[in-house]
């Protein structure tokens, strides 16, 4: 009857360890995976921002080509601006050199340790952002499409700013040891100034060459 006793009650505290391990992985996995999920996007959407603007210098800095490389201000004969003419074959090859940079410095990133703290985990104003941190390691995929964008901004007296921008949109897939989310990062990034001397007429638009 001891013996029968004895394991009984071994076989209760064996019920009640696992249910007790079993809502602490429950908890766990309902509260800790939301908030790693928003932790890692935010720090992902970070990375790819710092990643294509440190690319796109990379890139510019490595070919030496300038706003002066890519554009060319047309006039008429009697000194107006007719046109702002983008050269095809170098604005593409310069679109297609930084679109590839991107994608390999934002596939390079693999285990970069994003840290939680555990207040923020346990959940509550008063100890969010409190607490031992907890490491997570996320790496990064994705698809990067970029595209030139002109515009024009009245800049003084008889004088107009032309900016050209490389417009970036990365599709980000962050991996995480038990889960995967997606995000979709989109900036623009500053090519050249042109500053124009004279009245640009409103169909003096970039024509592409």
């Amino acid at each position: 009857m001891l013996y029968k006793r004895s394991g009984g009650r071994k076989h209760k505290r064996l019920i009640i360890i696992l249910s007790v391990l079993a809502a602490v992985i429950v908890f766990f996995e309902v509260r800790l995976k939301p908030i790693t999920e928003a932790v890692a996007e935010i720090q992902a959407q970070a990375l790819a921002t710092e990643i294509i603007n440190r690319s796109v210098l990379e890139i510019l800095d490595e070919s030496g080509i300038g706003s002066d490389d890519l554009e060319t201000v047309s006039y008429s004969p009697d000194g107006r601006v007719a046109a702002v003419s983008a050269d095809t074959v170098m604005t593409n090859r310069l679109k297609n050199a930084v679109t590839l940079r991107i994608q390999e410095n934002i596939s390079g990133i693999t285990n970069h340790r994003v840290n939680i703290p555990l207040g923020t985990i346990i959940g509550g104003e008063i100890i969010s952002g409190t607490g031992p941190s907890v490491p997570l390691f996320i790496s990064l995929s994705g698809n990067v499409s970029s595209d030139f964008d002109s515009s024009f901004e009245q800049g003084g007296l008889n004088q107009t700013v032309h900016r050209l921008s490389l417009k970036v949109s990365a599709e980000i897939n962050i991996l995480m040891p038990l889960s995967s989310v997606s995000t979709t990062v989109e900036t623009s990034v500053l090519i050249g100034e042109t500053v124009i001397v004279g009245n640009v007429p409103s169909g003096a638009l970039l024509r592409m060459e």
